[in-house]
Formats: C-alpha cells, sequence, structure tokens
C-alpha cells in the first residue's frame, strides 16, 4: 500500500526540474573532486556574467539585469552571492505584492485614465490653434536655433 512518503507529486515542471537538478548535484557532491570542479565552473561561469553586467552598465545594455542572474547563479553554490541577493530578493518581493495589489491596480488605473485624457486635451488644444506644424513651439525652438545657427 502506497503511503503520502512513498508519492511524491510534484506541483509544476520546474519542481520536477528542480527535484532532478538536486538529485544529480547531491551525487557530485559526494565526490570531491567533481564537488571542487563543480563549484569551480559555476564561479567562474557566474563571474563571466557578472562580469559582462558590469561592462553593459558602461555601455548600453540591461546592466543590472546580468549582474543579478550572474549573483543568481553563483548564489546556486556560494553562501556570499545568497547574502547579496537576500535584500533584493526581498525588496522585489514587497514591490510585487504592491504591483498586484487591487488597491494599487485601481489608483493606477485612475492616474493612467487622467493622464490620458490630459495629453489628449493638450494634443486637441495644438492642434487647434496651430494645426500641425511647429509654430506653437516658436518660443522654445527660435533661442535654440539661434544659439546653435540652424532652422528646425
Amino acid at each position: 500500500m502506497n503511503t503520502d512518503e512513498d508519492v511524491k507529486v510534484y506541483a509544476s515542471f520546474s519542481d520536477r526540474m528542480y527535484s532532478r537538478y538536486m538529485q544529480r548535484r547531491n551525487s557530485i557532491r559526494s565526490n570531491r573532486a567533481l564537488d571542487t570542479t563543480w563549484r569551480g565552473v559555476i564561479l567562474i561561469f557566474g563571474l563571466t556574467i557578472v562580469g559582462l553586467g558590469l561592462f553593459f552598465l558602461l555601455f548600453p545594455g540591461p546592466g543590472w539585469a546580468v549582474i543579478f542572474f550572474g549573483l543568481i547563479i553563483l548564489a546556486t553554490e556560494y553562501a556570499w552571492a545568497q547574502r547579496i541577493l537576500n535584500p533584493v530578493r526581498q525588496f522585489s518581493s514587497q514591490i510585487a505584492r504592491v504591483i498586484v495589489s487591487h488597491e494599487f491596480r485601481a489608483k493606477r488605473s485612475k492616474v493612467i485614465l487622467v493622464v490620458t485624457f490630459v495629453l489628449v486635451a493638450i494634443a486637441y488644444a495644438y492642434w487647434a490653434k496651430w494645426g500641425a506644424t511647429m509654430r506653437g513651439f516658436e518660443p522654445i525652438l527660435v533661442p535654440i536655433e539661434n544659439l546653435f545657427n540652424f532652422e528646425i
């Protein structure tokens, strides 16, 4: 007869994948040479991703996202990376709770509605007065044209 301990029911595909990964990882941990090699590979790969994220901070690219991804990879094996990620995880959980909350959603939809009405009213007023020209921006554009000696 099957008991609850004999039958494991996984909630999702990701749970099954994680379980398989942990079984393999635990078998690797039993061999010291394989464990050291695995941790070295994770360290090199994770630091490479973090370095790429730092590069993206200086140049166009998703710098912080790549850095966090590299830290997530490092956190699979190193406690110091988990300690770095804990405040980030807590902050992102709080932000997610706020964004998903019904009260915030209602406020956000009202703000979006009001901003949309205001922008449409401004656009309509501009179009009614000057049409599809840049004449309404002359007080702003003329000094810029004079400063740089060109015409917009």
